[in-house]
């Protein structure tokens, strides 16, 4: 279930740093909403009025995470980067995404202890509604990739739009790492990879 009112996270700042705060330091299983709202000021009435529970906040949480991100990389990505090569882009992406890390580690935070959850059910199902396949931020630049003749001719573009996202969603759980610096080094070996498997001759 979403949640009943459209927080941005400067409106909900006080309530989701306080649940940053007590997901990354006991993690999603022990972390309590009592200490929670308690901490951010916020009756239980307020709260249920707005969430159904944990869960729908943690989700909650990692939408404003992720829209946050999104609206950083749309700021600093000029319509020229769309023009090179998709490999190039993602590297790019992932560069950003390191300065994303340092200008809000209250997020960065979030994001480690996040990686923590591998293996279990709320990671998991974050994992299936976060699914890169899905993600206009991978799909869009693939389809014009394509187009552009930067990929392999005689690979559908349905199998590279699977694989890329298969393997953008499981790098946590290949690199077999906790650490934001650790997986986004595995990112960037991982589009070295896909350069030389992927790409057509003229992008390798």
């Amino acid at each position: 279930m979403e949640s009943k009112f459209n927080w941005n996270f400067e409106h909900g700042k006080n309530l989701f740093e306080t649940a940053i705060d007590e997901f990354v330091e006991k993690g999603y299983d022990k972390a309590s909403i009592n200490i929670i709202l308690k901490n951010a000021g916020m009756s239980k009435g307020q709260f249920y009025y707005h969430f159904e529970n944990k869960e729908n906040l943690y989700f909650a949480l990692i939408n404003e995470l992720i829209a946050k991100k999104q609206s950083f990389l749309g700021s600093r990505i000029k319509p020229e980067d769309m023009q090179q090569d998709i490999f190039s882009i993602f590297h790019l992406q992932i560069k950003l995404g390191m300065e994303f890390g340092k200008d809000y580690p209250t997020i960065y935070r979030f994001s480690e202890a996040f990686l923590r959850e591998q293996g279990k059910p709320i990671y998991q199902k974050a994992m299936s509604k976060h699914n890169f396949e899905n993600n206009d931020q991978i799909k869009t630049p693939i389809d014009m990739a394509y187009e552009r003749g930067d990929f392999r001719e005689d690979l559908p573009k349905t199998f590279i739009l699977k694989t890329v996202g298969y393997l953008f969603t499981k790098i946590p759980e290949i690199s077999n790492v906790e650490g934001i610096e650790d997986v986004e080094a595995y990112l960037l070996h991982l589009i070295d990879f896909m350069r030389h498997g992927l790409a057509s001759k003229s992008n390798k």
